[in-house]
């Protein structure tokens, strides 16, 4: 499309349309009344022959023409805003930074990195909520900066990775004794059982009673041409690459072969003792004996983010292989709210490492396993194309991204 002979202040307004949603949003942000900003749009479509909006009940959707306009003219338009804008007289305070995302790693962890420039004069004003409607809001010119649990589709947005979280199944001491227990108890019913009868093993049972080597995580599955089995990793069918090495009895059915991981010293029969580095906590006594069957967590409540177990279900489907099919007990529409409940022992809940690490290095919280692929989830910093004429919004964003190579 040419746009060389378009109209200047046309192309303005289409761009404020398209990141705002609508017309009465852009005419909000203009400073011009709604049948204005409708009239300009129309023109604009006459000018470039094609539709560059479906009008829908509540706002208007962008089409592939006007997906591809707005990447174009996005950031030459804001650089000109920015140097066309009125300077700021000398001795004046740059306006706050508007800064947005998820409510639990704003308050943990990005707004105590950000104390510094706040001691430097910077002000912030910060919002929470949900990655789209924040992005939507963006858009629209609302916030400087969104964390974004996802990255933003469409070239509308610049997004940059900010940091990883990891996810992790925890529970308070209390019901990691209670999924130890029975373990226990049947291990040692059948060292009884085995002594009582006295002798050899049997030769079909040799097999099962030795001792089986330690992996690091591996199962075994079929090829897809029915050749000889291979060894993957310990994720979901399908995942990682093949890997030599050989099979453990019993891990095809289980998920998960006996792991000692790094930074992992055995302190006794079953027992592991808590990783050196990294705040990883400690593990379950008795886990180290074999696999967590997602089978063993039916009796303990489910304490979690929202209704569809958004956390819960994908941790599940990465680790275990499997769908989460349950109900939980409590539903906190804040993970500062899920920790509490986990460590008071109301259950099980799935947890950004990060929000837990404290409680896991003091055993107030226990890592009921620790796989060697665990879920993760990047978080993006987003921002509108294009520099922004306050100064601040720059320093917030540098001094972030530095920042969170220590997260």
């Amino acid at each position: 499309m040419e746009t060389a002979s378009l109209d200047l202040n046309l192309l303005r307004t289409f761009l404020a349309v398209y990141r705002s949603g609508s017309f009465t949003g852009a005419a909000r942000l203009l400073g011009l009344s709604q049948p204005t900003v409708t009239a300009q749009m129309r023109a604009l479509e006459r000018q470039t022959g094609r539709e560059l909006f479906e009008r829908l009940p509540r706002g208007v959707t962008p089409t592939l023409v006007a997906d591809e306009l707005a990447a174009r003219i996005a950031a030459p338009l804001d650089e000109l805003a920015t140097v066309a804008g009125p300077a700021p007289a000398a001795g004046t305070r740059a306006e706050p930074v508007h800064l947005a995302g998820p409510a639990e790693l704003l308050c943990t962890t990005v707004l105590p990195a950000l104390a510094p420039l706040v001691a430097e004069g910077v002000r912030l004003r910060v919002s929470t909520g949900l990655t789209d409607p924040l992005l939507d809001e963006l858009r629209a010119g609302r916030h400087d900066l969104v964390i974004a649990t996802t990255r933003p589709r469409g070239r509308t947005l610049h997004a940059v990775p900010l940091t990883d979280e990891e996810f992790v199944l925890v529970a308070a001491p209390v019901w990691a004794e209670r999924l130890t227990g029975p373990r226990r108890e049947r291990g040692t019913e059948e060292e009884e059982e085995g002594g009582a009868q006295g002798g050899e093993p049997a030769a079909e049972d040799a097999d099962e009673r030795r001792p089986r080597p330690a992996i690091r995580g591996r199962r075994r599955e079929p090829e897809a041409d029915g050749r000889a089995a291979r060894d993957t990793d310990a994720r979901p069918i399908g995942r990682g690459p093949a890997t030599d090495g050989p099979a453990v009895p019993g891990t095809e059915a289980e998920g998960f072969a006996v792991v000692e991981p790094e930074g992992v010293e055995p302190t006794g029969a079953g027992v592991r003792g808590p990783r050196s580095e990294g705040g990883r906590g400690r593990a379950v006594p008795g886990f180290a004996e074999g696999p967590l069957e997602p089978a063993a967590l039916h009796g303990v409540p489910l304490i979690t983010y929202a209704e569809d177990l958004p956390i819960a279900r994908r941790y599940w489907r990465h680790v275990f292989g499997r769908r989460l099919t349950r109900t939980a007990a409590v539903t906190v529409p804040d993970l500062r709210g899920v920790l509490a409940a986990v460590v008071a022992g109301a259950g099980f809940g799935v947890l950004p490492r990060y929000l837990c690490r404290e409680p896991l290095e003091s055993g107030a919280l226990v890592a009921l396993l620790e796989p060697e692929d665990p879920p993760i989830n990047t978080g993006f910093l987003v921002q509108r194309p294009g520099a922004s004429d306050n100064p601040d919004v720059a320093r917030v964003r540098t001094f972030l991204l530095r920042a969170a190579r220590t997260w």
